[in-house]
């Protein structure tokens, strides 16, 4: 009857483990919103829309499922908009510096006209001789402008 009872016990505790719940993902939770805060001051809502509104919704979601008491679902959730609150701040870093080097191609290829123009406001050199606006691709190298023997 001993062993009975001992089993039963037994069973009985095991139930009530699997039973229990798990731990709600507070922690994921806070690493998701500062992820979506560190998006956000990337700029990411101008340079990475897309991403970051997949971030705030499925974050918006883990909210929603902490309030359902689903605490897989919020971790899963939390998890995937960490991610895209990541993917969000490097798209927008990578756009900026894009836009960045696009600007500083256009200031050197004025720098370079206005040295081919001997500096002042027209100095008669052909248009076929001004450089044109250069086309950024992968393996580009700068032109240095042609320089006049001494």
């Amino acid at each position: 009857m001993k062993g009975i009872r001992n089993s039963f016990t037994t069973l009985a505790a095991l139930g009530i483990a699997a039973c229990a719940s798990a731990p709600m993902p507070v922690e994921k939770l806070a690493v998701a919103q500062a992820s979506i805060q560190r998006a956000e001051q990337a700029q990411a809502a101008q340079f990475a829309q897309v991403e970051l509104q997949t971030a705030r919704s499925k974050y918006s979601a883990a909210q929603a499922a902490v309030d359902k008491n689903d605490a897989d679902v919020a971790a899963r959730l939390a998890d995937q908009a960490d991610v895209d609150a990541q993917l969000a701040e490097s798209t927008a870093r990578a756009k900026q510096q894009q836009q960045l080097v696009t600007e500083m191609e256009e200031s050197l290829r004025d720098l370079r006209n206005e040295a081919l123009r001997g500096g002042s406001g027209d100095s008669g050199v052909p248009p076929s001789q001004v450089l044109p606006n250069p086309q950024p691709g992968p393996g580009t190298q700068p032109v240095s402008p042609p320089t006049s023997p001494n």
